[in-house]
């Protein structure tokens, strides 16, 4: 049937037209952003998965700009240290020439001097961006080196801490608190059984000493920190007696902590090497003061060199744990412009195609004139 108001051919030719135009819009964008899913509308859960990841991926790279920043802060530590040892073996020598009777102890004392100078502005000068490791400015440090993920996204960081190790000073001002006395008879017995020994850790000493009246537990943290807690008998009434009877008969424990802020490893003993003066009676003793300062110093720097190390493992973690988030992101969400390239002449020829579909499809109106003819 011929109808006037109805061409069914041309709404045909049309609807296929627009279906063309709107492909050829989508492959255009494509092309234009680089994208297949440039938002939610284009593909809701790759969508949602590729801003996760980017999330994550954005996360990363603070990581890792944080971690450049903690090296260059133990970088700057590490370089000065390295200086400071050749300054100490320099003082070593000049010790060992003190030892000589034809020694000139004037002029051993004036290198000495000069020495523990360049010592203390070598450790001075050791700061980055306002840290210093080696100056007794910092105590504990968490570098940031990672993260934990969770199906929200990142939930925590993983630090790597660092003791920090003054290397001048003769040491900080001890103080005291007092703890809550201990009731507990279970606690008190096994106080009272601790058995007095000393044991020497790499870092410093542990100990515990006994007396009737008293237990005492004495241990150094790994920045030096020195923290020592007395336990002492209490009866009933709060009187002083010994631990035993505290804990027969009903009494109590008093608890007094004293915390001692650490030397610098360049004080050891009475010697201070940034204040050394020598004599042939005193310079055998003090070249073992000092082979004592370079030993810790030598070792302070391994525990900086462990941490940088542990530092740079993780950022090449999390550089190539980056690149594979990326990789992944692209690809759900990139375009692959050979394939949209191909499309888009496909879908040029369609569309000249549909445009002649539809004008010869209208030009079928003009037949019904013939017929009144």
């Amino acid at each position: 049937m011929s109808s006037l108001l109805t061409n069914a051919s041309a709404l045909t030719a049309l609807q296929a037209l627009n279906m063309t135009q709107q492909d050829l819009a989508t492959t255009q964008n494509q092309i234009s952003t680089g994208l297949k899913v440039a938002n939610a509308s284009d593909n809701a859960a790759y969508w949602s998965i590729a801003q996760s990841l980017e999330s994550v991926t954005g996360v990363i790279g603070a990581v890792n700009d944080s971690i450049a920043q903690s090296q260059s802060i133990i970088g700057a530590a590490t370089a000065a240290i390295n200086n400071v040892i050749t300054t100490i073996h320099a003082m070593q020598t000049a010790l060992t020439e003190a030892e000589s009777p034809s020694a000139d102890i004037a002029t051993i004392n004036t290198t000495l001097a000069s020495l523990g100078q360049e010592l203390t502005s070598t450790v001075n000068g050791a700061s980055y961006s306002g840290v210093n490791l080696l100056d007794g400015s910092q105590t504990t440090l968490n570098f940031i080196a990672g993260y934990n993920v969770s199906s929200t996204g990142v939930a925590s960081f993983n630090n790597v801490t660092l003791a920090a190790q003054a290397l001048t000073g003769t040491g900080g001002t001890s103080s005291t608190t007092v703890g809550p006395d201990i009731t507990d008879t279970n606690t008190i017995t096994n106080i009272a059984a601790l058995v007095a020994n000393t044991y020497t850790a790499s870092y410093g000493v542990d100990a515990i000493t006994t007396t009737a009246d008293s237990t005492t537990v004495s241990s150094v943290s790994l920045s030096g920190v020195t923290t020592t807690t007395t336990y002492s008998g209490l009866d009933v009434n709060g009187n002083a007696t010994t631990i035993a009877l505290a804990g027969s008969g009903g009494g109590s424990l008093s608890v007094s902590v004293v915390t001692t802020p650490p030397a610098g490893l360049f004080t050891q003993g009475a010697d201070d090497l940034t204040a050394l003066t020598t004599s042939a009676a005193t310079a055998a003793a003090q070249i073992t003061a000092v082979n004592a300062a370079l030993t810790a110093v030598t070792s302070y720097s391994s525990i900086l060199g462990s941490v940088s190390n542990t530092l740079a493992n993780a950022a090449t973690f999390n550089t190539d744990l980056s690149d594979n988030y990326t990789t992944g992101t692209g690809a759900l969400v990139d375009a692959d412009m050979n394939q949209a390239s191909t499309r888009l002449q496909a879908l040029q020829t369609q569309q000249q195609l549909g445009v002649q579909s539809l004008s010869i499809a209208n030009q079928s109106s003009q037949l019904i004139l013939k017929l009144f003819q």
